[in-house]
């Protein structure tokens, strides 16, 4: 459906998903409620769309501006060493500037579906401050970057902490606890990838002078540590929402523990990569075959003329590159809809099955809350694709 309607139905079906995978999330025995509507999706996907393009076309009005300030015309040769620099990074600014965004979209995802959730009826909520939080990602992302990841721990809580401290059950509370100096444990494998590939780098750098004589061992040692930081980020990731998750607080009493296996998620989106390699193989050999067939078709006719040969005679380049767009267009969507089904649906379903909820009588004692509306649902997350989930 998507492919026919050219990606319009996407957002009709993103919400079709949701509500299966909701309802099949069932603590207690009483399953999750979602919601959402495709047309509230689509609606604030096309206000997303508007105010992106102000803002950007705004932007690119004042760097054209600058640009003509500084060299006359923005086509014209640099005169110096600064003015590569300056254009350089008057070329990057458009890219940065959307970072805001980006941020500002997470935020109003999380919200957007947590007012659009139930549970026996209650509806979950956020409190209404994505720009508080855009600015301090931007803060807290730059002080990672800057240490050369070291304060990732502290950006990881600092972030995850300003969203849970505003979220809602009914008329009950979440709260983050923990201090962000507990995660360095789940760094470890980060730290050994840095021990791995530091060496390789040194390696690198007096290779050119010896002539490459440890290139064999540079491979290995270069190799070993990607793998080693792909492993470690998975770790890190699996390692800091079992943390975050038993510092979790609803209402002063209700607590939450996870057992979630760094290894089965590895296995999961290891298995899932594999198959979705073999089944987009099969459909790009698929595709690429109908397209030397139409395009044989085109230039030659059909053997013995008759109906077909009116049908693709002359027109078989056509048919080909008719081919070529809804190849390209399957497969897009051929892997979006494969990386749910074997990686992102067996991930989360081997979370929830670990997740514990502790003192859930308390439960009992929360009340329902007024509904939140969002005009632009999570738009912005649908326009930038991010923070969308399902």
């Amino acid at each position: 459906m998507t492919i026919v309607t050219l990606g319009i139905y996407r957002f009709w079906a993103r919400t079709r998903l949701r509500r299966y995978i909701w309802s099949s999330i069932r603590p207690g025995g009483d399953s999750f409620e979602y919601t959402g509507t495709g047309l509230e999706k689509f609606l604030g996907f096309l206000i997303a769309l508007v105010v992106l393009a102000v803002y950007l076309g705004l932007l690119q009005v004042v760097l054209s501006f600058i640009g003509f300030s500084l060299w006359g015309a923005i086509t014209s040769e640099p005169r110096g060493p600064m003015d590569v620099v300056t254009q350089l990074g008057a070329t990057y600014v458009t890219g940065l500037a959307v970072l805001p965004l980006i941020f500002f979209a997470q935020y109003r995802a999380r919200r957007y579906m947590l007012s659009r959730t139930r549970w026996r009826g209650l509806r979950f909520a956020m409190d209404a401050a994505a720009v508080g939080y855009a600015w301090r990602a931007l803060l807290y992302f730059g002080l990672s970057i800057v240490t050369l990841g070291a304060l990732m721990p502290l950006t990881t809580f600092r972030l995850e902490k300003y969203m849970t401290d505003r979220m809602w059950y009914g008329d009950a509370s979440f709260e983050q606890e923990g201090q962000w100096t507990a995660l360095y444990g789940a760094m470890k494998h980060l730290f050994i990838a840095v021990g791995l590939l530091l060496p390789a780098g040194v390696i690198i750098y007096w290779g050119l002078f010896l002539g490459f004589l440890f290139l064999g061992f540079l491979s290995i040692l270069s190799f070993a540590g990607c793998i080693w930081l792909l492993f470690g980020f998975i770790y890190y990731q699996v390692e800091s929402f079992k943390y975050l998750t038993a510092q979790k607080v609803l209402d002063g009493q209700v607590r939450f523990t996870s057992q979630a296996s760094c290894e089965r998620v590895i296995g999961i989106f290891v298995q899932g990569i594999i198959l979705i390699t073999i089944l987009t193989i099969v459909l790009i050999l698929i595709f690429v075959a109908l397209y030397f067939v139409f395009s044989a078709l085109g230039s030659n006719g059909m053997p013995g003329g008759g109906a077909g040969a009116e049908i693709f005679g002359g027109s078989g380049l056509l048919w080909a590159l008719l081919v070529v767009i809804l190849g390209s267009l399957a497969c897009f969507e051929l892997i979006g809809a494969l990386a749910t089904v074997f990686i992102s649906a067996p991930i989360l379903g081997h979370i929830v099955d670990t997740l514990r909820v502790e003192n859930s009588g308390q439960l009992e004692q929360i009340r329902q809350r007024a509904g939140d509306l969002m005009d632009d649902a999570d738009g912005f997350a649908d326009a930038l694709d991010v923070g969308g989930a399902f």
